[in-house]
């Protein structure tokens, strides 16, 4: 296999995020940014809102550290994902008509809801290697607050302190369209 890829000040740069060696992923790689352009403009065309089933728009914002990623899921949420090494390091979620202050994207969600959310979503990005198949993860949370739990059966239940109801928040890992209240999933769920 041919890999187009040149050493820069010790660390390895990619041109092509589909050629990524998940070995070789650490913090040491650097994709250009043109690759990470090209991954989000090739996305929204086949997988931007209102072109498939997966309703997720992308957009990349300016960042310090890394590319960073704006993905809008319909009109129910809006996060902000690090990428790294053409893997998402980190991420947070808010609603969609959530502000944040000063365009400071990393304070906690002011919903109970998208902070647990931001959770799921962070163990979710430590499973994906491929950050098409994280986006397509995220991407069903498109329907959070219609979708009943598959444990259950129901849309809310009563999951957290303070008597707040919560929608299913956890999604498959394997299947994706299987949505679970926190404190219906167990690992008997999952769909490997």
């Amino acid at each position: 296999k041919q890999w187009y890829q040149r050493r820069v000040r010790g660390n390895i740069k990619i041109r092509n995020l589909a050629e990524l060696d998940p070995e070789l992923n650490s913090p040491h790689i650097y994709v250009e940014r043109s690759v990470i352009e090209s991954f989000v403009t090739q996305w929204n065309t086949k997988f931007g809102l209102g072109s498939s089933q997966y309703s997720l728009k992308l957009q990349i914002m300016p960042s310090h550290s890394g590319t960073m990623l704006k993905a809008i899921v319909g009109k129910v949420l809006k996060a902000c994902a690090v990428m790294q090494g053409g893997v998402v390091e980190r991420i947070i979620v808010h609603s969609f008509n959530e502000e944040t202050l000063n365009d400071n994207l990393w304070p906690p969600s002011k919903f109970t809801v998208f902070n647990r959310l931001t959770e799921v979503a962070n163990a979710a990005s430590l499973h994906f290697q491929n950050p098409s198949k994280f986006f397509i993860w995220l991407s069903y949370y498109q329907n959070l607050y219609s979708q009943p739990c598959a444990g259950c059966g129901k849309i809310l239940s009563d999951e957290t302190e303070k008597d707040k109801l919560m929608p299913p928040v956890r999604r498959d890992f394997a299947s994706m369209d299987k949505a679970f209240h926190l404190s219906c999933y167990t690992l008997e769920n999952e769909t490997f």
